[in-house]
C-alpha cells in the first residue's frame, strides 16, 4: 500500500492564511519546472491542485497554507475535473490542474478573473517574482524622496489625479524610483485635507489642486493643459490613482492596472529615464506608453477597445482633422503615460475640459472614455510618433 500512495496521483488544498486586502492576487508557484500562476486572493477563496503525473507536487505560496488530499479524495478530485468540472472553470497547466474551491460568490472571483481579456497579458509571474510590489503594492519606505526642484530649470512633471485616497501609495511608491528632477502637481477634489497632509510630508513643494469630480482623470488633465499650467515642461508623465470600482472583476483589475502601469511608466528601473532618454534621442517622438497597454493588442481585440465610445471618439477626431476614413484606433488604456505637452495640442485647442460631465459612475461611452481613445490620435495629429516603454 505503500508504494501505491507514493506513486498515485496526488491532491493539495491551498487555503489563505495572509493577512491581505481583498482586493488582491497572489503567486503560486508550482511543480518542478516552476510554474508561476496568479490567482484572486480572498479569505473565502480556496484552491485545489491535482497533479497530472504521480507523487509529490512542490508548491510554493506566502498567502496559503498548502495541505495534502489523502487518496479518497485526491482520486476525487482527478474524477471530478474529468467528468463534472467545466473547462473554463480550471487551469491546465503541464505537471498540474488547479482549481479554486469554496462558495460560489467566491469562486467566481476565479473565473472570472481567467474570462476577463483585460487581465491577461498584464502580470508575467516571472515579473512579478522580481517585483512583488506588483502584486503588494509599494512598502512605505522612511527615507526622503527626490525633492521636486519647483525651479524654471525643471523640465519634467508628473501629473497626478487622486480621487480615492488609499491609491496614493502607490503612487509614491513609484515616485520614489525616480532619479531625475520633477515637479509634482497633484489634483484632487474636496474633502481629501488628509490626503494632503500626507502628501505634503514627502513633497513640500508639489502643488495640489483642488478641483470638481468632473471628467475623473481626464477632465483635471485637461484644465491644466488648457490654462497653459503644464506648458513650461517639457516631459509630462500623467499617472492617477486609477482603482475601477465597479463591480467585483473591476475592483480586482482596476489594482493590477494601476500597479503595472506606474510600474512600467515610473518604478520599472531606469523606466522614467529611459522616456526621458528617448524623448532626447529622436524629437518625433510625442508620446510614450507601456506597450502591455496598447490596444488593441493580441488580447483585446479591436471590437473590445472600442466598446461603446466608436461615434463620440471618431467625432472628435474629426474635429482634430482626422476624418473618420483615415482614423486608425491606437491608444494606450489607462490614460497613463509619458508625453510632450505641445504634442497635445490638437487636443487642447477643442477646450473640451468645460463639457465634462458631472460623475455618475458611466463604465464606459462617456465623454472622458472617449478621450482616452484620443490622446494618441492629438500626438499623431500633431505630427509626432507613439513609442512604447522599454524599446
Amino acid at each position: 500500500m505503500r508504494w501505491f500512495s507514493l506513486r498515485f496521483p496526488r491532491a493539495y488544498r491551498l487555503k489563505p492564511v495572509a493577512a491581505k486586502g481583498e482586493d488582491s492576487l497572489s503567486l503560486l508557484t508550482i511543480g518542478a519546472d516552476r510554474q508561476g500562476v496568479l490567482v484572486p486572493y480572498s479569505l473565502g477563496l480556496d484552491y485545489i491542485v491535482a497533479s497530472r503525473g504521480v507523487g509529490s507536487l512542490p508548491i510554493q505560496s506566502f498567502d496559503f497554507r498548502i495541505e495534502p488530499l489523502g487518496l479518497l479524495p485526491a482520486l476525487w478530485t482527478r474524477l471530478s475535473l474529468k467528468f463534472f468540472v467545466k473547462e473554463r472553470k480550471y487551469l491546465k497547466y503541464r505537471e498540474f490542474f488547479l482549481q479554486s474551491a469554496g462558495p460560489k460568490a467566491e469562486r467566481k472571483r476565479f473565473t472570472r478573473h481567467n474570462r476577463d481579456p483585460l487581465s491577461i497579458g498584464l502580470m508575467d509571474s516571472d515579473l512579478v517574482r522580481s517585483h512583488p510590489e506588483l502584486l503588494y503594492g509599494w512598502k512605505e519606505d522612511e527615507r526622503v524622496p527626490l525633492a521636486t526642484a519647483s525651479t524654471a530649470a525643471t523640465t519634467v512633471a508628473v501629473v497626478a489625479h487622486i480621487f480615492y485616497e488609499d491609491t496614493w501609495p502607490d503612487i509614491a511608491g513609484a515616485l520614489r524610483c525616480l532619479t531625475n528632477p520633477f515637479d509634482l502637481i497633484v489634483t484632487t477634489v474636496a474633502g481629501r485635507d488628509r490626503l494632503t497632509e500626507t502628501i505634503r510630508r514627502s513633497y513640500p513643494q508639489a502643488e495640489i489642486e483642488v478641483v470638481e469630480n468632473r471628467g475623473r482623470d481626464v477632465g483635471p488633465f485637461l484644465t491644466l493643459l488648457e490654462r497653459g499650467r503644464l506648458d513650461r515642461y517639457r516631459y509630462i508623465c500623467k499617472v492617477h490613482g486609477k482603482k475601477s470600482i465597479d463591480g467585483d472583476r473591476k475592483a480586482l483589475i482596476g489594482a493590477m492596472w494601476r500597479r503595472r502601469l506606474l510600474f512600467d511608466l515610473l518604478a520599472a528601473p531606469g523606466a522614467a529615464s529611459a522616456a526621458i532618454d528617448t524623448f532626447e534621442r529622436d524629437p518625433s517622438i510625442g508620446m510614450i506608453g507601456p506597450k502591455s497597454f496598447r490596444l488593441p493588442n493580441e488580447w483585446y481585440s479591436e471590437d473590445l477597445s472600442w466598446s461603446a465610445n466608436r461615434s463620440m471618439t471618431l467625432e472628435i477626431a474629426e474635429r482634430m482633422g482626422v476624418p473618420p476614413e483615415k482614423f486608425r484606433l491606437d491608444f494606450f488604456g489607462g490614460t497613463m503615460f509619458w508625453v510632450r505637452p505641445e504634442a497635445l495640442r490638437p487636443l487642447r485647442d477643442l477646450h473640451l475640459a468645460a463639457d465634462m460631465p458631472e460623475e455618475s459612475g458611466l463604465v464606459d461611452g462617456d465623454l472622458p472614455h472617449a478621450l482616452e481613445r484620443l490622446f494618441a490620435t492629438s500626438v499623431l495629429a500633431a505630427g509626432y510618433r507613439l513609442a512604447e516603454s522599454g524599446e
